[in-house]
């Protein structure tokens, strides 16, 4: 018995390794240019449907799927209306993997692990190590599925397991909640059904329990993306709640259908499945299959009308399209030099996002942190368009001067997600302190002299003639020092401030003092640009 349940809890272990090697190395598949040719299939429903097929099928999570298409949506990549037949497609297309895994494919999957593992080992392979580690994910997969059965049918005959499985007697809904659980607990709803049809395979379910499991799974998968989108807005998060709203109707319908023919004697799907094939794990895939496809057939019908349903229960934010970018045309890229003119616009603009945060760190609303979350979601939407962006412009044919206005862009964009950060735990900090006059008046003074530093960044980004380069720079001089001496100054001032306002003291002059290197980082560069341009233009 021992060796019977270290076989199924080993085989368990090696299936869940596998799904995550697939998931993580499939998602560092999902480049700028994977996005691109996503939207260009996105003009017709069924190309969008076809599309999400291939997706689901590649990626076996349409939790993933659909959280890179509320990305896209976020930087303006993509529509919502857009994007629902993709999701239809991919629920369709994560089917794949659980039929996959009803075929006899032993001797493949040794091979299959064999060569993928020994690939790892020679560095000329390195370029395809993303995709060999995703191939290697499979077989773990089908590895520890194996192994799963092969343990749990002993277990199976063991007077244990039969008085546990005797707990849960006839009940349908207990097979439904534990799987919702687990999907929520295990992150995958493909993981869950095919444990399912695994422990169904060796006897530990019943087929009508098993079936009702499968719903539970992809029920879970609601779950799951509630609570991962649960920092979402406006378009994301309605494209969160299609996914949600796909396997609610899904799970309403077959469970509903699922009661009729159990207790009405009416044969429908569980009569279907059988009919079509003798083979209990088939039947169970099928199964899977079945609800998928109701789903898309009942999403496709109605949606328009829940395309609409969402827009109105998830307006859209007033800035919500701050994520998107002003400047950025993919096409420009064919034409480097006009896209990193186009890049520079669009890194003016985030800059100018830095003001706002101290705005809101100066005027203290009583929403404030909501307020700041939103403007560092905008900000981080929009910085890694940019960096994607930029990142497409490393392979373009480019000038000697070209590349160093590229390596000058990417520098001042690590220098501007640095400031961002700053400044979001800067504000954080501010929103958190009491009302003590002196550490109060300290936080303003330093948050005014932020305000007026960072607004002048933003005229020396745009300044052609330099003279405002020339005052960001002298601006941004001698300013840790002068930040230490203050610093210095005011928890030496007041012997009755209390050690926690000393200690917010100390927190908010260092981050100012970050800041303000960075700015002086920003200065520098921006400074020697205005001298490169005079001594071109002498």
């Amino acid at each position: 018995m021992l060796h019977a349940l270290a076989a199924a809890l080993g085989g368990l272990g090696i299936f869940f390794a596998g799904m995550h090697f697939l998931k993580e190395n499939l998602k560092k598949l999902t480049s700028r240019r994977f996005k691109l040719l996503i939207a260009s299939w996105t003009r017709r429903p069924l190309s969008g449907v076809v599309l999400g097929v291939t997706a689901g099928a590649a990626m076996q999570s349409t939790t993933a799927v659909t959280f890179i298409l509320a990305s896209m949506i976020a930087s303006g990549l993509l529509t919502v209306g857009a994007a629902l037949p993709i999701v239809i497609g991919a629920n369709v297309g994560a089917t794949f993997l659980v039929l996959l895994s009803t075929l006899d494919v032993q001797v493949l999957v040794l091979f299959v692990l064999g060569i993928t593992g020994l690939s790892f080992t020679f560095e000329r392979l390195a370029n395809f190590r993303t995709v060999s580690a995703a191939i290697f994910g499979i077989g773990l997969v089908f590895f520890g599925l194996k192994m799963l059965q092969t343990g749990v049918i002993p277990l199976t005959q063991e007077p244990w397991f039969t008085a546990l499985l005797s707990l849960a007697g006839a009940s349908y809904f207990l097979p439904l909640l534990l799987a919702i659980g687990l999907t929520v607990l295990a992150q995958s709803s493909g993981s869950v059904v095919l444990v399912t049809i695994a422990l169904a395979a060796a006897g530990g379910l019943s087929f009508e329990q098993a079936m009702m499991a499968i719903y539970g799974a992809n029920l879970g998968q609601s779950c799951q993306s509630l609570l991962l989108s649960a920092h979402l807005r406006g378009r994301p998060k309605q494209m969160v709640m299609f996914e949600v709203l796909f396997n609610a109707a899904a799970a309403v319908f077959l469970i509903a259908l699922f009661f009729v023919e159990q207790y009405g004697h009416i044969p429908l799907v569980e009569a279907f499945v059988k009919q079509l094939t003798d083979r209990p794990a088939l039947q169970l895939a099928l199964v899977e299959v079945t609800f998928n496809v109701a789903g898309a057939v009942l999403m496709m019908a109605a949606r328009g009308f829940v395309e609409r349903f969402l827009a109105q229960h998830f307006p859209t934010l007033p800035d919500e399209d701050d994520s998107r970018p002003a400047f950025l045309v993919d096409e420009a890229l064919q034409e480097p030099e006009t896209a990193l003119d186009l890049a520079d616009l669009e890194q003016r603009r985030l800059a100018s996002y830095l003001p706002r945060c101290l705005e809101t760190a100066r005027s203290r609303p009583k929403n404030g942190i909501a307020i700041l979350d939103r403007q560092a979601q905008n900000f981080a939407t929009l910085s890694g368009t940019l960096r994607e962006f930029l990142r497409g412009l490393r392979e373009a044919p480019l000038s000697v001067e070209g590349y160093d206005r590229l390596n000058k862009a990417i520098n001042r964009q690590q220098w501007l997600d640095g400031l961002n950060e700053t400044v979001v735990d800067l504000t954080r900090a501010a929103q958190r302190t009491d009302d003590d006059p002196l550490t109060r008046q300290l936080i303003d003074n330093i948050i005014e002299g932020l305000d007026a530093v960072a607004l002048t960044m933003v005229e020396a980004l745009a300044d052609p003639s330099g003279e405002d380069r020339a005052l960001f720079y002298q601006m941004t001089r001698d300013r840790g020092d002068v930040m230490q001496r203050l610093r210095s100054a005011y928890l030496a001032a007041d012997a009755t401030l209390s050690p926690a306002q000393k200690g917010t003291i100390l927190i908010v002059t260092n981050y100012a003092e970050r800041a303000l290197w960075l700015l002086g980082q920003i200065a520098d560069q921006e400074m020697i640009l205005a001298d490169e341009t005079e001594a071109i233009a002498a």
